[in-house]
């Protein structure tokens, strides 16, 4: 039998370390922000196998056959378009790990071998879920990326293609949006209370999935207007250690890659991030880098989407001023 070469060995050290951390390493992903992961607990990340697109099932369609009727008259038995099915395609994002042979080999002792690994694949962890808070509020304009809350929930939702439907055509499928009435010390509870009863009254059964995503800045404006109930928290974000205050009974809560002077409501019960369980901070095969002698690279791989299944019951206020 052949024996590994150092470099072999070395390999499977990371590669069974990784493997280690990796449950660690999914949690991370979800719980560095409070937005991400209320979506965690409340089972709006979804791991699917495979599949060559996301798919997202609707309801649009509503039974037209509804009469008043009396005496001779008849009935509708039209059966009404109500389901359809759009799709959205897979993003994909990759972290390289790099090792240098003269680390490898200036590092031959278990204890520096494990802080080298240590170091090596907690960067690319750490590269990985910045990046994830960064998408998940960014417009899905950037190359290759994801959707985001500013395309999936939009300032303007008349223009536009999600999940591949044309908002312009189908107006079913846009969200709520309103411009701040001014100033928001005066005018921004006043405000917040239209936004949260225009997407309530679509969500009455799911009123413990409702919760409102914001700046740091528009956040401390809505502390100093409420400053006598900063003490009233959501339980489950604050036992993550989550800071957030409550805005009739539901939590609010400031994201550092939340989009400034914007405020959204969001029944997250149609939200999701999608991955693919089988590419979710998976780790390739250690590889030799081309003309540099014994070093390796090796990359963690994620496969994932967000999606909005039900945009009417999103609403975002926006042009808020201090």
């Amino acid at each position: 039998m052949t024996t590994p070469t150092w470099s072999e060995t070395v390999d499977t050290f990371f590669t069974s370390t990784w493997a280690f951390r990796k449950k660690k390493a999914v949690e991370q992903a979800f719980l560095k922000t409070p937005f991400i992961y209320w979506l965690r607990q409340k089972g709006r990340i979804e791991f699917v196998k495979g599949y060559r697109r996301i798919e997202i099932p609707l309801e649009y369609g509503s039974n037209d056959t509804l009469r008043w009727f009396s005496k001779g008259d008849t009935v509708p038995i039209i059966d009404s378009e109500l389901l359809t099915m759009c799709y959205e395609d897979w993003k994909y994002v990759a972290a390289s790990v790099v090792r240098w042979f003269q680390d490898d080999q200036q590092n031959r002792g278990n204890a520096a071998l494990i802080k080298l690994a240590d170091t090596k694949l907690g960067a690319a962890e750490r590269a990985i879920w910045e990046d994830l808070e960064r998408v998940v509020f960014a417009d899905g304009s950037g190359s290759k990326e994801p959707n985001g809350l500013q395309n999936l929930v939009a300032a303007d939702p008349t223009t536009g293609t999600v999940h591949g439907i044309d908002r312009a055509t189908h107006s079913w499928f846009r969200n709520q949006t309103k411009t701040a009435t001014g100033v928001f010390g005066y005018y921004g509870l006043q405000d917040m209370r239209t936004c949260m009863n225009d997407i309530v009254k679509y969500s009455a059964a799911e009123m413990s999935d409702i919760a409102i995503v914001t700046d740091q800045t528009t956040y401390e404006a809505y502390e100093d207007e409420c400053m006598e109930i900063k003490s009233l928290q959501n339980t489950m974000l604050a036992d993550a250690g989550f800071e957030t205050v409550n805005f009739k009974g539901k939590p609010l809560m400031w994201c550092p890659s939340a989009p400034p002077a914007k405020m959204y409501f969001l029944n997250t019960n149609y939200l999701k991030i999608v991955c693919d369980e089988d590419y979710w901070m998976d780790m390739t095969d250690w590889k030799q880098i081309p003309d540099q002698p014994n070093d390796r690279v090796a990359q963690i791989v994620c496969t994932m989407n967000m999606v909005n299944s039900r945009p009417i019951v999103q609403k975002v206020l926006t042009g808020i001023t201090y």
